[in-house]
């Protein structure tokens, strides 16, 4: 029987001495593998891979790399692709940032929160302060309010680089596209699905800042933008379908139709719009497409109703046509997102 591995994983872009102690602190408190990508760094920093691995105490390390900087999302497929291939002891990972921000203690707390399951999502949130950086503190509040808007689930820390992740997890974490800091959003969004079984898990950490986060390469403007569009991608569609379904409503009601058939044609031109989108942009299911679809049929004119005789009640006392329509779809937006996605859209079994 082959026995249970972990391991670290070191994303590093440009680092300095701080790896080279990062990577002597985790040795000395655990005997485990640890995976040290260069994500293409510049030609000043290589010294501290060369060091790493002319360093004949540090043993147990592999390093990996790529030629030009991809991204922190980039890499850490890298890695997990080459333990999945190459090291299939390993049954976990927990990744770290290269510049000393995460305490060993804290490192190790998140390895033995994974060992103790295996479908474990561990994450190790900083509790923040006023007194943080504050662009860290500004950001990760926002972040915190939005992804528990979209994602229906609260995250102590979104931004959080010390992360426990299981074997399975691995695997579809590379199915996700993105390369750079959104990669880790995706990571929360996949976690999120109850439909994922997957356990997550949030402990307190302590909270590092060297020289003010001088030297963290997380961009606020561009890579923040990128975040929040991974978010807003799950609203996008059924913006687009929604949009599509009020533009027939408004022309079957104009030329005199009724709500119920303005609804029915409206959502009948809207929903193949919409199961193109959910299917291929937001939930990324292949599977059973046209047994899904049906179901997917199914369960929209069924809202159609429920809408129809929402706006039916409403409309008595808004006594405004399109801002009853509006107000209502409003309101089943959410509730549409949780069905598709639980019932619908699910991979894999529940």
């Amino acid at each position: 029987m082959t026995n249970k591995e972990y391991a670290f994983v070191i994303p590093a872009y440009n680092p300095d001495e701080v790896l080279l102690s990062v990577v002597k602190n985790l040795q000395d408190n655990c005997n485990c593998k640890i995976f040290i990508i260069d994500d293409g760094s510049k030609f000043e920093n290589k010294y501290i891979f060369d060091k790493l691995k002319n360093d004949e105490s540090i043993n147990n390390v592999y390093f990996l790399g790529h030629a030009l900087n991809l991204g922190k999302g980039a890499a850490l497929k890298t890695v997990f692709n080459k333990i999945l291939t190459k090291f299939t002891s390993i049954q976990g990972v927990v990744t770290l940032d290269s510049d000393g921000q995460h305490s060993i203690k804290d490192c190790m707390r998140v390895m033995e929160e994974l060992k103790k399951d295996d479908k474990a999502f561990v994450l190790g949130y900083r509790t923040f302060s006023k007194d943080i950086p504050f662009k860290s503190y500004i950001g990760n509040n926002i972040s915190k309010f939005i992804y528990k808007l979209v994602l229906g689930r609260s995250f102590q820390d979104t931004q959080t680089g010390l992360r426990g992740l299981s074997k399975e997890f691995m695997k579809k974490c590379l199915s996700i596209n993105s390369n750079r800091f959104e990669f880790e959003t995706e990571q929360l969004a996949i976690a999120a699905n109850q439909n994922n079984e997957i356990n997550i898990l949030e402990i307190p950490i302590e909270t590092i800042y060297i020289e003010n986060n001088k030297s963290t390469s997380f961009r606020p403007l561009v890579d923040s933008f990128k975040i929040y569009f991974v978010l807003f991608r799950y609203g996008l569609s059924s913006l687009i379908s929604a949009i599509v379904d009020l533009i027939i409503f408004i022309i079957i009601t104009v030329l005199g139709g009724s709500i119920l058939s303005g609804n029915i044609l409206g959502r009948s031109i809207g929903l193949i719009v919409n199961f193109i989108l959910l299917r291929n942009m937001v939930f990324k299911d292949n599977q059973n497409s046209v047994r899904k679809f049906i179901i997917f049929v199914c369960y929209v004119y069924f809202m159609a109703l429920i809408s129809t005789f929402l706006q039916e009640y409403l409309i008595q006392h808004i006594q405004n046509l399109i801002l009853t329509k509006i107000l209502v779809e409003s309101i089943l937006f959410i509730l549409n997102f949780s069905v598709l996605q639980t019932f619908i859209f699910h991979k894999g079994k529940k």
